[in-house]
């Protein structure tokens, strides 16, 4: 089912003023971009001294050698990678797994189940922070990447599990019940049949996760003090305390367009299945 563009257009000229507000907030957006990558091929003294919307004397390609090897992040990209890689996989696995048991079989209990992923939804992540420092103390995942995945996956799944419940919910019957006919068992009939038609679901689940755990902050920062673990976000605010000493601000701004670079990528590469998860009710709460 792909988004019709007809009804797009006649959508926004029921509601001008939205296509206007959602035009100046990507004019925006696009001007900050660019602001960005202009100043990270500007030297710190430029950055101080020039306008903001000027362009640089010279790219100084050299700002992002620096991020790369004095501002260690090719480490910190290489840890934000793998853990966000690695979350990503077990939530979408585990989220389809318990969606389509939420929302196609009927067990004793499946409601009571189902308040307690929507509660750990609510719960604000502040005040997880200490109980799992503890737990992650006790277990010696301090300072690991391990713990930093098995913290994301815990905080990811209700809200992918919620999703794909509801998308499941939607899908019909006969497919299952033909597949069971033809001697399928449940597993088959779930790899062969349903999987396939819950792809663009999970691209939306995917790209969702992707973005809340590569920006995630807050247990990052209090979970890993190695440098040799840091991800990106925790990476680029020491960035910004060395700046703030040293007043090497290019080396900081090349380093976060270092930073977007990925997940610009990612969103462009799964744009079209985003759009069509979207457009078939994956991310209707």
């Amino acid at each position: 089912m792909r988004p019709d563009p007809s009804q797009a257009l006649r959508t926004l000229r029921r509601h001008p003023l939205v296509f206007v507000a959602l035009s100046v907030y990507a004019l925006f957006n696009l001007f900050c971009l660019l602001w960005l990558v202009s100043t990270s091929f500007k030297d710190s003294a430029e950055i101080l001294t020039s306008s903001p919307w000027s362009p640089p004397d010279a790219a100084l390609w050299q700002n992002y050698a620096d991020a790369w090897t004095y501002g260690n992040m090719a480490t910190y990209l290489l840890n934000s990678v793998i853990v966000t890689t690695v979350t990503t996989v077990l939530v979408l696995i585990l989220g389809s797994l318990s969606g389509y048991i939420f929302g196609k079989v009927a067990f004793p209990g499946r409601r009571v189940l189902m308040a307690v992923f929507m509660a750990a939804m609510m719960v604000p992540p502040f005040a997880l922070v200490v109980p799992l420092f503890d737990v992650l103390a006790w277990v010696s995942l301090l300072d690991t990447r391990t713990g930093l995945v098995l913290v994301y996956v815990a905080m990811e799944l209700p809200l992918v599990t919620f999703i794909l419940t509801s998308f499941h919910q939607t899908l019909p019957h006969e497919l299952e019940e033909a597949a069971a006919i033809d001697g399928a068992s449940a597993f088959q009939t779930f790899r062969r049949v349903v999987l396939p038609q819950t792809t663009p679901a999970l691209t939306a689940c995917g790209v969702v996760v992707v973005l809340r755990i590569w920006n995630e902050f807050i247990y990052a920062l209090t979970f890993v003090k190695d440098d040799r673990v840091l991800t990106l976000a925790v990476g680029i605010f020491k960035l910004s305390q060395v700046a703030d000493y040293s007043s090497n601000w290019a080396i900081l701004f090349a380093g976060m367009v270092i930073s977007i670079l990925p997940i610009l990528v990612v969103f462009a590469v799964f744009q079209r299945n985003f759009s069509r998860g979207i457009a078939q009710g994956a991310l209707k709460f």
